[in-house]
């Protein structure tokens, strides 16, 4: 017979009943046993069976700069940010915040910061050419160990995406991605922090079309 859960917890239900009245020790025992696991799993932020729920959205993003229009401007090539979380948690929620040089966020490079809402990274204000300056655009979600992650929350919300350019002089275009967790090596799959799935196959090899 499957265990039986409750809210993502083991509950011992009416076997658990039923095995007290035989053998009121092994019933006492086994209800120790659940309270046991079921508490190790709420530490955990993880569920005894199957996914947790994931932490709500992230209210906002508040980036250091001076905003004008859509575009903020940052006083130096240090990127520093703080989100805005006041929803209900759970012990054990993690952040990621990602940057894209597009939008779209089709391959973002993600930062995982923890436990913490406070952020520092440093971007270059130019591409190879030392002439044209990047524009970057980032969004920031949180996520339980056992559960996928919260909708991103996009710097701008609903209002679209808002750029984001350095103050400096160092000039360096940003390599590929190779995204985060168990999500795809390929840096395609933004949004997914710890994965959404538990166990990532390795890659295979390239098919030889010659």
């Amino acid at each position: 017979m499957a265990p039986r859960v409750s809210n993502q917890q083991l509950d011992g239900g009416r076997e658990l009943d039923y095995l007290t009245c035989k053998d009121p020790y092994a019933g006492s025992l086994l209800s120790h046993m659940i309270e046991g696991i079921n508490n190790v799993a709420k530490a955990a932020s993880v569920a005894v069976f199957g996914k947790t729920a994931p932490p709500p959205p992230i209210d906002s993003i508040n980036v250091q700069g001076t905003q004008s229009g859509t575009k903020i401007t940052c006083p130096s090539e240090i990127l520093h940010w703080t989100l805005t979380h006041n929803q209900a948690i759970s012990k054990g929620v993690r952040y990621f915040t990602e940057i894209d040089t597009d939008p779209n966020f089709l391959a973002p490079h993600v930062i995982d910061h923890g436990c913490s809402r406070t952020g520092f990274t440093s971007l270059p204000t130019y591409l190879n050419d030392g002439n044209t300056k990047q524009t970057y655009y980032m969004r920031s979600y949180a996520q339980y160990p056992g559960s996928d992650p919260a909708k991103p929350t996009v710097l701008g919300n609903l209002g679209g995406a808002i750029q984001i350019q350095m103050t400096g002089s160092s000039a360096t275009t940003l390599l590929s991605s190779t995204g985060s967790g168990t999500a795809s090596p390929s840096g395609q799959q933004g949004g997914h922090g710890l994965g959404i799935v538990i166990d990532r196959p390795a890659p295979g090899p390239k098919r030889n079309i010659a």
